[in-house]
């Protein structure tokens, strides 16, 4: 894909996730910006930003340890999402060393309708957002472990908001379908 169709993608996945960045998490959001089918926009840069975990997906104050895939498992028996009607995988974040403040961070399905969870596992429930507690005292990469839930393959986004900056990191996730 071409840098412009690269940068319109990222572009369009922004202004899709923009109703998230208004705290009103059950308000509507615009229609989907990847057609069904459609080439994924994924993010494509990875870093290794600290040795205390592994590569990261973009380059903003916060970012997940994964790459522009991301493989989840199902609700199956044995598994931590075993029971519920969601498929997931465990994803570590990261916010880096300058970064005192609070990182909200939420998703979105670009090329369809399915949900984003995170965490609900082991009793916790299943949340549309994350955070990573603010702290004025960091001096070194601080991190989140936490749960991604979906129930469908297909062209993701996260937004991730501090009080400063939102920064939208675009995935493919692969799997099976849970129903």
């Amino acid at each position: 894909m071409s840098r412009p169709a690269r940068v319109a993608g990222a572009m369009a996945a922004a202004s899709v996730l923009a109703g998230c960045a208004s705290g009103q998490a059950d308000a509507p959001s615009p229609a989907p910006s990847v057609a069904p089918g459609g080439e994924c926009p994924v993010t494509r840069t990875v870093t290794r930003p600290t040795a205390l975990g592994g590569d990261t997906l973009g380059e903003g104050p916060a970012r997940p340890v994964m790459g522009p895939v991301l493989e989840y498992t199902a609700a199956e028996p044995g598994t931590l999402f075993a029971g519920s009607d969601w498929g997931g995988a465990k994803v570590l974040w990261f916010a880096a060393p300058g970064l005192h403040d609070p990182v909200v961070i939420k998703g979105r399905r670009l090329d369809g309708d399915s949900p984003v969870a995170f965490d609900g596992t082991q009793g916790e429930p299943l949340r549309n957002e994350i955070v990573i507690p603010p702290d004025p005292q960091a001096t070194d990469w601080r991190d989140r472990p936490g749960y991604v839930r979906l129930k469908a393959p297909g062209c993701y986004a996260f937004q991730i908001d501090t009080p400063g900056s939102s920064t939208t990191l675009v995935f493919k996730a692969v799997g099976p379908t849970v129903r």
